[in-house]
């Protein structure tokens, strides 16, 4: 019985952190880590990974693809979490 009840509080302790974190809590946290929202950052603003390139090259042409279909700056930057190249938009 009380190993159920350790384990219930575990799952609901793990949940909690995940919840919480730039992952799966809100918008505007610190760039960083894959837990972390923000310029640079590893995921989106949904919570999930951003796409990876192997070569700065593959990512600007990307970003180019985007830019002119959605009509925003894009570019492309060297991720701290996972060492690719990931697309971003790029401040005005």
């Amino acid at each position: 019985m009380s190993s159920a009840v350790v384990l219930i509080v575990a799952v609901t302790l793990v949940f909690l952190v995940l919840f919480w974190s730039g992952r799966y809590g809100g918008r505007g946290r610190q760039a960083g880590t894959s837990l972390r929202r923000g310029p640079r950052a590893h995921t989106t603003s949904r919570g999930r990974p951003k796409k990876g390139y192997p070569t700065r090259e593959q990512a600007l042409a990307q970003a180019e693809v985007l830019a002119t279909r959605d009509g925003s700056r894009m570019g492309a930057y060297r991720c701290d979490t996972c060492g690719k190249w990931h697309i971003g938009h790029v401040a005005h």
